[in-house]
């Protein structure tokens, strides 16, 4: 939840780079929904209960758990670099993501 936090804090400074940030989650959307309220337009949450989008870009794991992942992709919709955390609590910040977007 923090990640996603700080990434709506920076909402502007993507939109200036034409970026819009999304996050999937494994839950069914009628849970998203206090979720998506606490973080306003900064971030918009996507349902993917069915783990479909999960398993095209490749982030679920044994038992049908998702990987903390975070993708840039570009306009043409090619994945433009990716991150897969080791660990769900060390995830790039977003002056990381805002740094490889520049590039």
């Amino acid at each position: 939840m923090r990640e996603l936090v700080q990434l709506a804090e920076k909402k502007d400074e993507f939109l200036r780079l034409g970026i819009a940030v999304y996050a999937i989650a494994p839950q069914d959307a009628s849970k998203l929904t206090s979720l998506q309220e606490d973080l306003g337009s900064g971030v918009t949450l996507l349902s993917d209960a069915d783990t479909k989008a999960m398993v095209a870009f490749g982030v679920l794991e044994k038992f049908g758990l998702p990987r903390a992942a975070t993708f840039l992709i570009d306009r043409e919709g090619r994945v433009s670099h990716r991150w897969l955390a080791e660990n769900y609590r060390k995830r790039p910040s977003p002056e990381t993501i805002l740094a490889k977007a520049r590039e």
